[in-house]
């Protein structure tokens, strides 16, 4: 009985985002949509670095803007299509998650975030100044969609399940993660790494695996990024974008595989909703995100579950 919820549940969702596009009103509502599946890429990322490892970071957009002006410059200067740029990018992003591993690995708390910053604003300035490589605040121009066996991306509508497909496959991934020895070792990190260093625990090997993996989500972002808005600057890959991705994951609950899709919802969806507040749009948003940072510390997510299991249990016992 339970497997057959289960299975009925699934079939639900999976229905429901195979026809969402259908019931979108417009090619705006459609791309916010996108941005939705793309923040919830990066939010995983995370995730697996804080959230199940413990390593606090506020530079995830260097490895965001990293993979995305991979993703540029590739396609614009050499002509690659998606099967090329898609796996340099992200190899390419994620040495760069090595070099920050590194250093990362000698400091710990506010000392962390400090480094992470200083890497996303060092990564920016390149971006900004190497000017015959990026082209400088300008961005690059004429990023080419996806082609697929003869099938294009160009449109936001055909690009939905392009993104909606990459979403998937990381929450699966990473739930597939969780239940493994990497996982595992992980958490045991996250909780308490010299004790997980005295069980055995090879604390640096993990810990690099843990950037990485958060430098690969992002980069996998940033190509969906890039080949969808066809622009790639570096206004797009702020302090503030870090911020807002680690938000990300924490309004949906770090430590959890559905966190950083509930999130990337809130942080996409609020800012909209109050648009016709005009100058105040950002003070209210601000005000909310606090609030539901302070009633609910742990993320939607854990009480969302509480209260389904909630409502199934009353539901149940309706049914005897």
């Amino acid at each position: 009985m339970k497997q057959t919820k289960k299975l009925t549940l699934i079939a639900v969702v999976t229905a429901a985002i195979l026809i969402l596009p259908f019931l979108l009103p417009n090619a705006y509502i459609i791309q916010i949509v996108n941005m939705i599946g793309i923040y919830a890429i990066v939010g995983s990322g995370v995730n697996i670095l804080t959230g199940y490892t413990g390593q606090l970071s506020l530079g995830q957009a260097a490895f965001y803007g990293i993979g995305a002006y991979t993703t540029a410059l590739l396609n614009t200067k050499l002509g690659c299509p998606f099967f090329v740029v898609l796996p340099v990018s992200v190899l390419v992003t994620a040495v760069f998650g090595v070099v920050l591993a590194i250093p990362a690995l000698k400091v710990r708390g506010s000392y962390l975030a400090l480094l992470t910053i200083g890497f996303g604003e060092i990564v920016r300035m390149v971006l900004v100044n190497w000017i015959d490589l990026t082209n400088g605040p300008a961005g690059v121009v004429g990023i080419k969609a996806p082609d697929l066996f003869g099938f294009k991306f160009d449109t936001l509508f055909r690009y939905y399940y392009l993104i909606a497909f990459f979403v998937f496959i990381g929450i699966m991934y990473q739930k597939w993660l969780m239940k493994s020895r990497t996982g595992r070792a992980f958490m045991a990190i996250r909780d308490d790494d010299k004790v997980a260093e005295l069980t055995g625990i090879n604390i640096t090997t993990f810990k690099i695996r843990a950037f990485v993996l958060s430098a690969v989500y992002s980069a996998v972002a940033g190509v969906l990024y890039a080949m969808m808005i066809h622009y790639v600057s570096p206004d797009s890959f702020t302090s503030n974008d870090s911020n807002m991705f680690l938000w990300t994951a924490i309004m949906g609950g770090m430590g959890t595989t559905i966190g950083p899709v509930i999130g990337a919802v809130i942080m996409n969806i609020l800012p909209e909703a109050l648009r016709f507040l005009g100058d105040w749009r950002m003070v209210v948003y601000g005000v909310i995100l606090l609030t539901v940072i302070i009633r609910y510390p742990g993320g939607i997510t854990p009480y969302a579950k509480k209260l389904i299991g909630y409502v199934q249990a009353k539901f149940d016992g309706k049914d005897r």
